[in-house]
């Protein structure tokens, strides 16, 4: 079926729905080129209702190049405000401003200077200022730690399947985690500046070039609307937009999830590798696509194992991981049932882009300010989701500024645990029945 450019989405009934959200193969490239035919950039780069040619600063880009090439001809006013804690961004803008827009945007967010997100933005400027300038430090030294263990870790696990099927299995299952554990740690540095520590993403069998659109781009900045292509990736195994006609044996995804979870990286690597292979949605295969077949081979060269038992080695390594990657995820606090999806009613058909993060999410208490866990669980969720920027160990210092103007703005962070989390994505699995934050608010003032 031709996507149908009329089309509407259902909380936001104002605005269109991507273009390319049910077209398969379903990709983070499809969602790039629906936002270049939908958000009234022009072809080159759209910053609220200002057209901007950001072409020659494409090289300076402190980020990264990539950020700005994979983008021209969309929207990036959410990538704007959010990746830019401060604002010297902002002041080299006018060099490059070439006209007004021609239509509105095709977004419900807004960023008002005296709105929720802009001043909560400007207590953080000033209250990084406080807090030691070393702390990613404590990040890198993590991830290089569990990198290094993962590398002595992978034949070891090999060599035991050698000497004992229990001793090689807990390897396995222990291998495993710690790839998970690494995964997450990695996923902390694509959203930030080029490093090579975002190549360990692909470690897993995930593409960090991909997740920076369908994770940085997409699920940040637009959380769980239609907007939100993530969602999407998962259909129409998991179905968690709350839809009237969802069938019975979608629900049923509230039991069958960990089997979906196991094959999700394997899934993803086959995927990037025939969209390649077969030049799909303009992809090519890099050096990056081989990342994670260097794993295996590592592991059969330094082990001795039979190189057969080594990939079904590797291959459980990588389904372990994933499994634990995606509960993890999938419990950080968006897809609880409580939260706000497309198809539930919002507050407002416009609403400031903070207001917005945390109707979309409940924060797991387990792993608040614990540094370690928060960078290999996806912890402090709401503070990385406000400001993706910083690093892990610098949020925890913000808990205070965040609790204080949630008061100052008369709303809050809600909170769960770990199970709870894990309870509620599966009620989500179920849900058909929208919920209305409209009345929400309402009952609450």
């Amino acid at each position: 079926m031709a996507p149908d450019p009329e089309r509407r989405q259902v909380s936001f009934p104002k605005l269109k729905y991507p273009l390319f959200r049910e077209e398969e193969p379903r990709s983070p490239q499809k969602w790039i080129k629906a936002k270049q035919i939908q958000d009234g950039a022009e072809g080159f780069w759209r910053i609220h209702d200002n057209i901007y040619d950001l072409t020659e600063f494409i090289p300076s880009h402190p980020g990264g190049s990539q950020w700005l090439s994979m983008t021209k001809g969309t929207d990036i006013t959410e990538a704007f405000e959010t990746h830019h804690i401060n604002s010297t961004a902002e002041a080299l803008l006018p060099k490059y401003f070439i006209k007004k827009a021609d239509t509105p945007r095709n977004s419900p967010f807004t960023f008002e200077e005296d709105g929720f997100y802009k001043t909560l933005k400007a207590k953080v400027v000033l209250k990084l200022k406080d807090i030691p300038g070393d702390l990613r430090k404590k990040s890198d030294n993590i991830t290089d730690f569990l990198f290094v263990c993962f590398a002595v870790a992978g034949p070891l696990c090999c060599w035991l399947w050698t000497k004992n099927l229990i001793y090689g299995a807990a390897a396995t299952l222990i291998l495993g985690l710690t790839l998970c554990a690494l995964t997450i740690c990695a996923h902390n540095y694509f959203h930030r500046a080029d490093s090579w520590r975002m190549y360990l993403f692909n470690i897993s069998g995930f593409s960090y070039i991909d997740w920076r659109i369908s994770h940085s781009m997409s699920h940040h900045l637009y959380t769980n609307t239609a907007n939100d292509i993530e969602l999407s990736f998962l259909e129409p195994f998991l179905q968690y937009l709350p839809r009237p006609d969802k069938p019975l044996w979608a629900q049923m995804g509230a039991f069958f999830y960990p089997i979906v979870f196991l094959f999700t990286s394997l899934g993803c690597m086959i995927k990037e590798l025939v969209c390649g292979i077969l030049k799909l949605d303009d992809k090519n295969l890099t050096l990056a696509n081989a990342i994670p077949f260097v794993l295996p081979i590592w592991m059969w060269y330094f082990s001795g194992l039979f190189l057969p038992w080594t990939i079904l080695v590797w291959l459980a390594t990588v389904m372990i991981s994933s499994l634990f990657f995606m509960i993890f995820g999938l419990t950080a606090g968006h897809h609880a049932h409580t939260n706000f999806f497309e198809g539930d009613v919002p507050r407002e058909e416009t609403l400031d882009w903070g207001i917005h993060q945390l109707d979309s999410i409940v924060e797991r208490i387990d792993y608040a300010g614990d540094h370690f866990k928060s960078l290999t669980r996806f912890g402090d969720h709401s503070l990385h989701h406000l400001f993706p920027t910083l690093d892990h160990a610098e949020l925890k210092y913000l808990y205070p500024t965040l609790f204080e103007h949630c008061e100052k703005f008369e709303t809050q962070l809600r909170t769960t645990t770990f199970y709870n989390a894990l309870i509620s994505q599966s009620k989500q699995l179920i849900r058909k029945r929208p919920n209305n934050f409209k009345q929400k608010v309402k009952q609450s003032s």
